[in-house]
């Protein structure tokens, strides 16, 4: 069973998604058995997409071959907000294990899973599952949370919570914005990251598109910072911002940033 704390909480929910009946079954009884509440599991990842939207799990225990879409496809797929906090590979193939981690995966069991292993990830998980919470629970929402109209001019600034006091972030020195599943990771020029408890996609609509662009599910940048864009492989693709830093930019978003930075407003 699980230790520490959980037991004053309500149990923590997982999908199970695996091809293979046999695999699938035997390890949604064994996290049963750890003491997880196993809400779903799916065969494919068409149905472990939209069974994760639909029930947003603590955590996900996740093959990773499989027809059609496989595990990374699945993660690709998913909205930042909508990401599970704690995801877990298990597999029978460990030539995938650098790539699961470069996905921001928390653990990687290969199969056949021995018990012991099986119950050190989950512990790993739910540890993860407590400190989503508990930053979840220490944010706040931005005070421009209501919804833009097609009259509200798009915000000069952020206020986020940072324990006791309210910190002003001006959108002039954003450098990026990261995702994560409960909240935005603000990166500012000259400061350390901060925190706000707000939707990816709704902060989008609130930054003046002139200025910012969603390069990827987990990022958006402040175009005038742009100063090149890197290919790291077919599938992959970077942006060099004026820090130095390089941020996540998606293949078919690339086209779009491109034809951004080529027009008169970003010259």
């Amino acid at each position: 069973m699980i230790s520490g704390d959980a037991a004053d909480q309500a149990p923590f929910r997982a999908i199970v998604v695996d091809d293979e009946l046999l695999a699938r079954e035997g390890l949604a009884a064994e996290l049963a058995r750890l003491g997880l509440d196993v809400v779903a599991q799916c065969a494919d990842g068409y149905a472990a997409r939209e069974q994760i939207t639909r029930l947003r799990p603590d955590l996900l225990f996740l093959d990773v071959e499989m027809p059609e879409v496989d595990g990374f496809a699945v993660l690709e797929g998913l909205d930042p907000e909508d990401m599970p906090p704690a995801v877990i590979f298990v597999t029978a193939y460990d030539q995938h294990a650098l790539r699961a981690f470069e996905a921001r995966a928390l653990d990687y069991v290969l199969k056949p899973t021995a018990h012991s292993r099986l119950q050190h990830a989950v512990q790993r998980g739910t540890q993860r599952v407590r400190e989503a919470r508990a930053l979840r629970d220490a944010t706040t929402l931005s005070p421009s949370a209501a919804p833009l109209s097609a009259s509200t001019p798009h915000v000069t600034q952020l206020l986020v919570r940072d324990r006791e006091q309210l910190i002003v972030v001006p959108v002039d020195e954003l450098e990026w914005i990261e995702a994560e599943s409960y909240y935005v990771r603000l990166h500012v020029t000259g400061a350390r990251p901060r925190l706000l408890r707000e939707r990816m996609s709704v902060l989008e609509t609130r930054l003046d598109p002139s200025r910012f662009f969603r390069s990827h599910r987990s990022a958006i940048v402040r175009l005038d910072l742009v100063r090149s864009i890197k290919t790291i492989s077919r599938y992959e693709h970077s942006i060099l911002l004026a820090s130095g830093v390089y941020v996540p930019l998606s293949r078919d978003r690339r086209a779009a940033l491109e034809s951004y930075l080529s027009s008169p407003r970003c010259s």
